[in-house]
């Protein structure tokens, strides 16, 4: 009976093991996080990607740049207190930000020239999408 015990024991304990370090290995969507930042270049894709801040009602920068023709990651951070979106004009993208929530898009940029970009709550709110 021992034995048992024992076993059932260490069973229990790898168990718990096993889902503490997949719960610290998980890349969960909930908390923390970093990334972005806003390291000095506004259209810059400076290894972590575009970002984009939303405040006083406008986008900051209101103009970003990427390879023509590729699609690339948008961090919004909207620090407003209300919702916001991110729309391309084309309505291909359509992504709701909430007041002070961060969100992550993929956007395809215009083979060349530009394309736009708004919010569908606040329509004088615009950018600009630029092929580089």
């Amino acid at each position: 009976m021992r034995r048992t015990i024992s076993g059932r024991r260490r069973a229990g304990f790898a168990l718990s093991l096993v889902l503490l370090l997949a719960a610290c290995g998980s890349s969960s969507d909930g908390g923390g996080g970093g990334g972005g930042g806003g390291g000095g270049g506004d259209t810059g894709d400076g290894g972590g990607g575009l970002t984009i801040t939303i405040k006083d009602f406008a986008f900051h920068p209101d103009t970003l740049s990427a390879p023509g023709g590729q699609q690339a990651p948008v961090t919004i951070t909207n620090e407003d207190s209300v919702t916001h979106s991110f729309t391309l004009d084309d309505g291909g993208v359509s992504r709701d930000v909430p007041a002070g929530q961060t969100v992550e898009v993929t956007v395809p940029f215009p083979a060349s020239a530009t394309a736009g970009f708004h919010c569908k709550f606040h329509r004088s709110m615009t950018g600009t999408l630029r092929a580089a």
